[in-house]
């Protein structure tokens, strides 16, 4: 079983990674056969290929991301509401999702089920 504190840290390494626009450092986070389901509803990509080319389209555009509260870790799985800050064509857009992870007992993400919908998008 993963430990809170190891499930945390990959929760810091995720936000820092988005943050950065590291790719490499977001794709290491996850399980070759890891799924990632954003936003909840939508096609899940499958695999770190597919995992790779969401990421590569999501960090296009410079990122500002900041954890809301503390992060709810038990078992395999881990929660956390953050923020997203994005300026695109000059106008400035926040996002308000609550992201989970589920992990395999390597400590490595193998699911990434992001619950957002339009009235947690905001204009700034």
């Amino acid at each position: 079983m993963n430990t809170t504190e190891h499930m945390t840290d990959v929760v810091q390494r995720y936000v820092a990674a988005l943050n950065a626009g590291d790719l490499e450092g977001i794709l290491a986070l996850y399980a070759d056969n890891a799924t990632v389901e954003d936003p909840v509803g939508s096609e899940p990509q499958r695999g770190i290929e597919a995992i790779r080319v969401f990421y590569a389209k999501s960090l296009k555009l410079p990122l500002q991301v900041a954890l809301q509260g503390e992060v709810r870790a038990v078992a395999n799985e881990a929660a956390f509401a953050f923020t997203v800050s994005v300026e695109y064509q000059g106008r400035k857009t926040v996002i308000a999702p609550i992201d989970h992870f589920r992990f395999n007992e390597a400590g490595k993400v193998v699911s990434m089920r992001a619950l957002f919908g339009e009235q947690n998008m905001h204009a700034v």
